[in-house]
């Protein structure tokens, strides 16, 4: 394998300079990171959104398709997010450390190691579909359309799997532009798109699966062209991609705790359902109004996230812990005022956001309690993200899952049980629940990022500090 020089490597060809991650001030680097980040967040949210709407165009069968399937692929899914973020921390660590060739093997095995599972992921969905549908219920009307499209989608997961890690490799460079870019050219795409192939050409919700395969493989080409483009990455030879065992199993222990985690969130969904659905169906239907609010507002946080895991993989790769401990405080700081932010959102217009989605008053009262509470509970979810983030990069991503496993499955199936069975507090009980369940987790979780901090701080040597002094990576023109 090739040796990329540590004094200027730190340079893609294709850009006229580079964010310095190492040494720029924390504060603007994300910011600058953050901000690209959220947009394509936004943007691919919205993509979501224009299926969901066609879909509704075509037939109410088509839309309840389009939720049963849409679970199932989501499951699937969570594996090549975590094969995403354990890329960004393992390839970051490595560039931080001035090791831009292990960094390069890094990199290639993951893009290896992403293609396998989430092949093998869409074949295990593929086989398992039909008991998964059952389970949720599914039915004769919608269950044809349902199925034809989660089988078209099953076959592009490759195409999301390795999106989410071409993407993450350009994080660790500070490039957060490239997806950016890549979702709002896919949402015009799809726009055009999904009616193509749903009315022209007559495939129905079928349709839909198609326009997202093509509008998936189109972002992943854009941002393959964007790695191929970096310098550590230049002159990829096929044998670099031939898995190396003892690099598949450390992406492996980086990447299945947070897929688990993401698992554990859908999960902890579907227990708040459970409990909620007794209270009748404008309860349900409430619930899912403010939940899909509350995603909203939560997309900046996601963007902090990115530019957090960024910039604290490669500062404790060159075993800067002062800076990681900086890049916490500043990132929560942001992020707690962003969910204050959407908190006085909520407090404010909370009536008026339910209106959007439903006009029956029974879903508007109960929607606008819950979103009460959720104003109160956003900055939580900022510690508790924010912090998952930073274990990431800190290669401690099973701390970030013991705290879901409280969070999601013990926390809220002893205090909904406790609040509803014992107290009888009817569902503004669940609610007080979820507030103080993530109050708790996530003041815990804070004090576990810092205790971790110290830990490493104390240790010796860090594990990846560079054999040889850190040098500058100023930016530099082409």
């Amino acid at each position: 394998m090739p040796r990329v020089d540590s004094i200027a490597p730190f340079r893609p060809v294709h850009e006229l300079s580079i964010l310095d991650l190492r040494h720029a001030p924390v504060p603007g680097l994300i910011r600058q990171l953050a901000v690209p980040a959220s947009i394509g967040m936004i943007f691919s949210t919205l993509l979501n959104v224009t299926d969901t709407w066609y879909a509704g165009l075509l037939s109410p069968t088509a839309l309840a398709a389009l939720s049963l399937a849409g679970p199932v692929f989501f499951l699937v899914m969570t594996l090549g997010i975590g094969v995403g973020q354990a890329t960004n921390a393992l390839v970051g660590n490595r560039l931080g450390a001035d090791r831009p060739d292990e960094a390069r093997l890094m990199a290639f095995q993951s893009i290896g190691f992403a293609v396998v599972v989430s092949l093998l992921a869409a074949l295990m969905a593929f086989f398992a579909t039909p008991s998964l549908f059952a389970s949720m219920g599914g039915e004769a009307p919608y269950l044809e359309p349902a199925t034809s499209y989660i089988n078209i989608v099953l076959l592009g997961s490759a195409f999301f799997a390795l999106s989410i890690v071409m993407n993450a490799i350009l994080n660790t460079r500070g490039d957060t532009t490239s997806y950016r870019n890549a979702q709002i050219v896919a949402f015009v795409a799809n726009i055009g798109l999904d009616p193509l192939f749903m009315f022209v050409l007559d495939m129905g919700v079928a349709g839909v699966a198609v326009a997202t395969f093509c509008v998936q493989g189109g972002v992943l080409a854009w941002l393959a062209w964007k790695v191929s483009k970096l310098d550590f990455l230049a002159g990829a030879t096929a044998a670099e991609f031939v898995p190396v065992p003892v690099r598949w199993l450390e992406i492996a222990r980086q990447s299945l705790p947070t897929s688990a985690s993401m698992m554990l969130v859908a999960i902890g969904s579907l227990i708040i359902v459970a409990f909620v659905a007794p209270f009748g169906e404008s309860a349900l239907a409430a619930y899912g109004v403010a939940l899909r609010i509350e995603q909203l507002l939560l997309l900046p946080t996601i963007g902090i996230n990115i530019a957090a895991l960024s910039l604290a993989g490669v500062a404790y790769g060159a075993g800067n812990l002062a800076r990681v401990r900086e890049i916490y405080t500043v990132g929560l700081r942001y992020a707690v005022v962003l969910m204050l932010v959407g908190a006085v959102i909520l407090a404010v217009f909370a009536r008026q956001l339910m209106s959007l989605f439903s006009p029956d008053p029974a879903v508007q009262d109960i929607g606008v309690t819950y979103l009460y509470f959720e104003a109160v509970i956003l900055p939580a979810y900022a510690l508790t993200f924010l912090s998952a983030a930073l274990l990431q990069a800190l290669k401690r991503p099973a701390v970030a899952l013991y705290f879901n496993i409280v969070r999601q499955l013990i926390g809220q199936l002893l205090l909904f049980w406790i609040a509803v069975e014992l107290l009888d507090s009817g569902i503004t009980g669940i609610w007080w629940s979820v507030l103080i369940v993530n109050w708790v987790l996530g003041a815990l979780i804070v004090v576990a990022v810092r205790r971790t901090i110290a830990a490493r701080e104390n240790e010796p040597v860090p594990p990846t500090a560079p054999a040889q002094p850190m040098l500058a990576t100023t930016p530099e023109p082409s």
